[in-house]
C-alpha cells in the first residue's frame, strides 16, 4: 500500500484529534481565540515599551509591527514543537489502543497551534503591506517559507515527541531552553545591532546566525511580510535544505523509536 492512501485513511482521526486539541484550548473560554493572541500582544507591548522608549536603543520603524511580525514565525516554530513534544504523552490511551500511524498525533498538535499562527499572520499582514512593506511581490514566496518551516516544526516535532515518551524530561528541557532560545533568535532586534566585536569576526556571526535554525525562517519570513523585501537566496534555500533534512531525519526517529511507545506509554 502506497504512502498516501494509508494516511488518507486516517484523515478523520486527524481532523478530530487537531479540532479536539483547539476546542480543549478555547473550552469555556469566552473569547476563544483572542485569549491566545494576548500573551504575543502582552509581549510586543513590553519589548516596545522596554527597548523603544525605556532604554531607546532601537531604531527600527513601527517597532511593534516588526516585532509581532518575528513573533508570529516564531510562535508557529516553537510553539508547534513544545505542543508535539507532549502530544503521545497527553494522548497516551489513544496510541495505547487503537491501531494507526502514530505520527499523526504530534502533526495534529502542530496544526492545532498553526491556528494561532494564523490568526497572528492575519493581523501582521495586512498591517505590514499597509504601513510598511516596500512591495507586495516579494510575498510569492510566503507559502514556500511556510511550508519549509512547517517541515521544520513536523521535524523536530515528531522527534521530540517519541524521546518524550521514553525521557518525560524532554518537554520540560524544552521549556527551559524557550527563553534563552527567543533571545537568540533576532525576534526583537537585527542583526546589524549586535556588537561590533561579533560583527567584526564574520565567521562567528554566521554560527550565530546559522546555526541557530530558527533564525534564517524568522529573518526571511519578516523579509517577506514585514518589509517587502525579498530573503537573501542563501536564506531561502537555507529554509528549504533544513525544512526538508529536518523532516526525513523526524520520520526517521520517530518509526525507529515508534515500536515501543504503547509499552512506554
Amino acid at each position: 500500500m502506497s504512502v498516501a492512501p494509508a494516511y488518507a485513511r486516517f484523515a478523520p482521526l486527524y481532523r478530530n484529534l487537531v479540532k479536539r486539541e483547539v476546542r480543549q484550548r478555547y473550552k469555556g473560554s469566552l473569547f476563544g481565540l483572542a485569549w491566545t493572541l494576548m500573551n504575543p500582544v502582552v509581549v510586543v507591548l513590553t519589548y516596545s515599551v522596554v527597548f523603544n522608549f525605556l532604554f531607546e536603543v532601537q531604531k527600527i520603524p513601527y517597532y511593534p509591527l516588526f516585532l509581532f511580525t518575528g513573533l508570529t514565525a516564531w510562535t508557529f516554530f516553537f510553539g508547534g514543537i513544545q505542543m508535539a513534544a507532549s502530544s503521545l504523552v497527553a494522548n497516551g490511551n489513544l496510541v495505547k489502543k487503537v491501531r494507526f500511524p502514530r505520527e499523526i498525533v504530534p502533526a495534529a498538535a502542530i496544526s492545532a497551534n498553526a491556528v494561532t499562527g494564523a490568526a497572528m499572520l492575519a493581523i501582521a499582514l495586512p498591517l505590514s503591506l499597509v504601513l510598511h512593506s516596500e512591495s507586495p511581490l516579494p510575498l510569492v514566496l510566503l507559502p514556500v517559507l511556510l511550508v519549509a518551516l512547517g517541515a521544520l516544526t513536523l521535524g523536530v516535532g515528531l522527534t521530540l515527541a517519541a524521546l518524550n515518551v521514553y525521557f518525560r524530561d524532554v518537554e520540560h528541557i524544552l521549556g527551559a531552553i524557550g527563553m534563552p532560545w527567543f533571545f537568540l533568535t533576532p525576534i526583537f532586534y537585527t542583526l546589524d545591532q549586535l556588537p561590533e566585536s561579533l560583527q567584526a569576526r564574520p565567521w562567528l556571526e554566521h554560527l550565530f546566525y546559522y546555526g541557530n535554525p530558527a533564525t534564517p525562517y524568522v529573518s526571511s519570513f519578516r523579509d517577506v511580510v514585514f518589509s517587502g523585501r525579498w530573503p537573501s537566496a542563501i536564506d531561502v534555500a537555507y529554509c528549504i535544505g533544513v525544512g526538508a533534512v529536518a523532516l526525513g531525519l523526524g520520520f526517521l526517529a520517530f518509526r525507529r523509536l515508534e515500536r515501543d511507545l504503547a509499552i512506554e506509554l
